[in-house]
């Protein structure tokens, strides 16, 4: 057995006892899910559980295999491949990617008729290198493995390798080897734990309803194996579940001297869903469905289900490469059938133009020159369809890795470009992470001309009165042009056993309370809004990523509650407009929309007077209102239905 070391081991901090960890998150094995790429030509490459034929005698620069997107636990402190291979002409380029970012390194693999270890320390450290994201070489969240590629190397041959495992090994808190997750399939919940010998712990749940009213609970023993190895075990609840429209299940489990965060998991019941396949662009009501995010039947799918929840308008990227993969050569073939299936659902669409085509040079006179030239082409191309442009995806921030007034050069004379296209054509600019005040004003003192402002304000904690007062500072500061929101949301993420992340994490129930209010919140300002929420769909299944649970549809389809919230939201506010704020009670804010009364309590349980009519919750169940004076539950809106 021959072992090659490369690099050196990543610092980690020794506030707390720690130890020593070590797993196998992957065997090669065909239910893993591994595809193989290529720069080039595949010719005979092909994978076969573990066993890899990589053909570069077609041309291929680089092949490399890909796994699904899992987050690995812990910190990482080594990664050892444990493979077989009949030729050392070709290095590996291990990618481990932190959020936005990858780090990447090459090593040779060495030619051995015997099993051999690549061991390789955890970045950030020598050897390794990173772009994109941050770019900072930091690690900004869990790790995940992005690819094992092989480099030609100059190499037009054909080799063999059999790849057995890989190991990750590393230093953890010593009350932080656990990770408990959810899902409501069979309300059942995963465990897996870090520690080198099984470990025994009590799993015990809480049922409970859309009012906080507990329906049942139970608990189990349960042992955890060792080593990250799965154990699961099913909550069955002793009441009717289809008694209700909305159930949760919190997860807790208690093993000595460890450290676990609890996990839930909520089942929805089918509710009434939108049948209006009519364009409203008046309407307020976007959602980021992204639908150039998916191919062939689960195109139509997406769009289905977003018309389903009431959605008016789509955020869509339109790929300057995949449109014109050659300059001067243009290819409308995927986006026009994108655009007639969103037409089909009652989607509007506005354009998001953002990226670099592979052949151009970015940031620099030619590149931009280039991409007012694909501007031109598409604007002129969709003119009878697509009406709003917005002139790249957060500038200020790394989305722009050019020098910052460059990006108001950009959107100056991308403004000219669209408007000589298609003078009725809205043209959106800035598209800031966060209501980043200092660029906008920076950008506009440089002159650069936008219809309406779009900005993307993301926070950690929702201070609803905060949220709107920003969102009017916003629009003084473009002297009265619409504020668009094209990007907010919070995610439903499963804490990582060791290491935070940007966004914090909340429960399915809290994603969908915040839903309902960011949006009032967001009508409420005035103005002429439209509020798209990040994003439609899970952008993956591992919950441990927060980046994969942004979604109001699990990565499955199957609906959050979060989009039970969009639809009642629309179903009950569409075509109403706001005629203004409602005294109800000090610490409440409620405001009417035509002959519905939106309120909710941030902060605390409230009682309050309300008029007769039906109430409605968040999620869509319904009552008559019997008295004078109902409860609000804290955080929790609700409407009211008047004659």
């Amino acid at each position: 057995m021959v072992f090659l070391v490369i690099g050196c081991t990543a610092a980690i901090a020794a506030a707390d006892p720690r130890t020593s960890t070590s797993y196998t998150p992957y065997h090669f094995t065909a239910h893993e899910g591994w595809r193989l790429q290529a720069s080039g030509d595949l010719g005979a490459s092909r994978i076969n559980g573990g066993k890899l034929t990589l053909d570069f005698s077609r041309g291929a620069d680089w092949i490399a295999l890909t796994p699904p997107d899992r987050v690995l636990l812990g910190n990482v402190g080594k990664v050892r491949l444990h493979l077989r291979s009949s030729s050392a002409a070709h290095p590996l380029r291990l990618t481990l990617r932190t959020h936005f970012m990858n780090f990447h390194i090459v090593v040779p693999v060495p030619a051995a008729d015997s099993e051999q270890d690549i061991v390789i320390d955890g970045p950030p450290g020598s050897g390794w290198q990173w772009s994109e994201g941050e770019n900072d070489g930091r690690i900004h969240g869990p790790l995940r493995l992005g690819q094992l590629r092989f480099d030609a190397n100059n190499a037009r041959d054909q080799v063999s390798l059999e790849l057995l495992s890989i190991t990750v090994e590393g230093q953890q808190p010593a009350n932080k080897l656990c990770v408990l997750t959810a899902h409501a399939q069979n309300f059942t919940a995963d465990v897996r734990c870090l520690a080198s010998t099984a470990l025994t712990g009590e799993l015990s749940w809480t049922f409970r309803d859309w009012d906080n009213n507990e329906l049942g609970r139970g608990k189990q023993s349960i042992t955890v194996p060792a080593s990250a190895e799965t154990a699961s075990l099913s909550a069955v609840p002793k009441f009717k579940l289809d008694a209700h429209k909305f159930v949760e299940a919190e997860f807790q489990l208690a093993i000595p001297e460890q450290d676990i965060a609890p996990a839930r998991a909520c089942w929805t019941a089918e509710q009434q869903r939108h049948t209006d396949s009519e364009l409203r662009p008046t309407s307020p009501f976007g959602m980021g469905v992204y639908l150039q995010r998916y191919q062939g039947p689960d195109l139509e799918r997406a769009a289905s289900i977003a018309r389903d929840a009431g959605v008016k308008w789509s955020r869509e990227g339109f790929s300057w490469g995949r449109i014109e993969p050659r300059r001067g050569q243009f290819d409308w073939t995927y986006y026009d059938n994108l655009i007639a299936i969103a037409k089909r659902y009652g989607i509007s669409i506005y354009g998001l133009i953002h990226g670099w085509a592979p052949w151009t040079k970015p940031y620099t006179p030619e590149g931009i020159a280039d991409y007012l030239a694909f501007t031109r082409e598409l604007v002129r191309h969709y003119r009878s369809d697509v009406h709003h442009w917005e002139i790249w995806n957060e500038p200020n921030i790394f989305f722009w890795q050019g020098p910052r007034d460059m990006y108001a050069e950009l959107l100056r004379r991308a403004y000219a470009t669209i408007k000589e296209a298609d003078p009725s054509a809205k043209v959106l600019g800035m598209s800031t992470s966060g209501i980043d005040y200092n660029f906008i004003a920076r950008t506009m003192s440089l002159d650069a001309p936008f219809d309406i402002l779009t900005i993307h304000p993301y926070r950690k904690v929702l201070n609803d009165r905060a949220l709107i007062n920003e969102l009017r500072i916003a629009g003084d500061l473009v002297k009265g042009r619409p504020v668009w929101i094209t990007e907010f949301g919070w995610t439903t993420l499963t804490p990582h056993n060791t290491i935070s992340q940007d966004f914090a994490p909340f429960t399915e129930r809290q994603q969908a309370e915040f839903l309902a209010r960011a949006y009032l919140c967001g009508l409420a300002a005035g103005g002429e809004p439209n509020i798209s929420w990040y994003d439609f769909r899970n952008d993956g299944d591992d919950p441990l990523y927060f980046e994969n649970e942004m979604g109001i549809l699990h990565r499955d389809f199957s609906p959050k509650p979060a989009y039970w919230s969009y639809a009642t939201l629309t179903r009950l506010l569409e075509g109403k407009k706001l005629t203004g704020p409602v005294n109800v009670a000090e610490g409440v804010l409620a405001f009417r929309f035509g002959n519905v009364l939106a309120m909710w309590s941030p902060d605390k349980d409230q009682n309050v007077a309300v008029p007769r009519g039906i109430l409605v919750n968040a999620i869509g169940e319904s009552k008559p209102i019997a008295t004078t004076a109902i409860a609000l539950k804290a955080g929790a809106p609700i409407y009211i239905v008047t004659e």
